[in-house]
């Protein structure tokens, strides 16, 4: 019973034992060791090494000769507390990496005006009022009739939805949003991302050609770090 506790702590089979036997028969030489334990020889000798380099067996020397002896139980029970100790101080990365693998990963891509319109309908399906939508606004070419008159039907849906827009865009931007209310909007004299659109667990990129194209990221680490990133930004940035 006791040999089979401590191999569930980490003990070999014949740390275990070797361990026990000298609890047993107290500071001895090596002769009583593999007569009480009836372990062989060499065994004996690698086992010692292991449990003294462990810290759970110490010795002296008696002339030439070595003396053994087995440390306190209770200095083995502080050892593997602190091991748990230390465990539960990296537990929480261990469990983020966890999740990192759990999470199924998504991309999917959309073409065409009617494509991006179904993206853009996917990204907020999930939304809830309250919830926060970021994005990057487009580049100044990309302010064309068609597009502009797109951005203004998904006004209306994130409104219809109760969503928080928050939107970043370049300083020389500013006049294209001024009839787009119901949007928290910072803009940054310096460069900063394009096309990026944030909800939730969801990221969209988008091209703005004659024939757009969007790519739907479903990835709540993804997500995570990219609304950190806009949120850097945003400080940054002003009205």
């Amino acid at each position: 019973m006791q040999q089979e506790i401590l191999e569930k702590l980490g003990f070999t089979p014949a740390e275990s034992k070797v361990y026990l036997t000298l609890l047993q028969l107290g500071p001895t030489k090596v002769g009583k060791i593999i007569e009480k334990s009836g372990l062989q020889s060499s065994t004996i000798q690698y086992t010692l090494l292991s449990l003294i380099d462990k810290g759970f067996v110490t010795y002296i020397l008696k002339g030439k000769i070595k003396i053994y002896q087995s440390v306190d139980p209770k200095i083995v029970l502080k050892e593997f507390r602190e091991r748990e100790k230390k465990f539960e101080e990296i537990l929480p990365q261990l469990e983020a990496k966890q999740k990192l693998h759990e999470e199924k990963q998504e991309a999917e891509i959309y073409e065409g005006w009617k494509g991006i319109n179904n993206l853009f309908n996917v990204l907020i399906e999930d939304a809830k009022k309250g919830d926060e939508f970021y994005f990057y606004s487009v580049d100044v070419e990309e302010m064309r009739e068609e597009t502009m008159k797109f951005f203004a039907t998904r006004d209306a849906k994130r409104k219809e939805k109760g969503l928080i827009v928050k939107g970043l865009a370049k300083r020389e931007l500013k006049p294209y949003f001024k009839k787009r209310k119901n949007l928290k909007m910072r803009y940054a004299e310096f460069l900063i991302p394009i096309n990026i659109n944030l909800c939730n667990n969801k990221m969209v990129i988008v091209t703005w050609t004659e024939k757009p194209t969007g790519i739907l990221i479903k990835s709540k680490q993804i997500v995570e770090s990219q609304i950190k990133s806009f949120n850097q930004i945003w400080n940054k940035a002003t009205p």
